[in-house]
């Protein structure tokens, strides 16, 4: 899975929220990063960038394989998102493992970790084909 394709999935599960819209950076002018999205929920503007690492032996030069599919993760519950972080963090990958066709093979939400990272909420997508992807609120 690379970054341009993740970022628009993120982009139609998000759009399926109640009481949510979402834009990508680059259609609200945000340059600092090249992937991402601006989700507007309880009042309230929040950047969440996507960061890709790549299946092994896979090169970003060339074109993105096939999706491998396989067993879906256990979809999560999530409260309506709100102006809360975690429960953006947790409805945004709610409504991307519920759209996800089997590519996904495991979620992590940063929220949930004993230690969450210093991005604090977000999470790590890993998927079938050996890729993951990184979902880390930046604003």
């Amino acid at each position: 899975m690379r970054p341009a394709r993740f970022q628009q999935l993120l982009l139609d599960a998000a759009a399926g929220l109640p009481g949510v819209a979402a834009k990508t950076f680059t259609a609200t002018g945000h340059s600092r990063h090249p992937y991402g999205i601006a989700v507007e929920a309880g009042g309230r503007t929040s950047l969440w960038q996507v960061v890709g690492l790549g299946a092994p032996g896979s090169r970003w030069s060339e074109p993105e394989p096939e999706p491998i599919l396989g067993a879906k993760p256990t979809a999560l519950e999530a409260p309506a998102p709100t102006d809360n972080l975690a429960a953006v963090e947790r409805a945004l990958v709610a409504a991307l493992l519920t759209t996800d066709p089997g590519e996904i093979s495991a979620v992590e939400l940063y929220s949930d970790l004993p230690r969450p990272p210093a991005v604090g909420h977000g999470a790590t997508v890993e998927f079938h084909d050996g890729s993951r992807v990184f979902i880390n609120h930046v604003r």
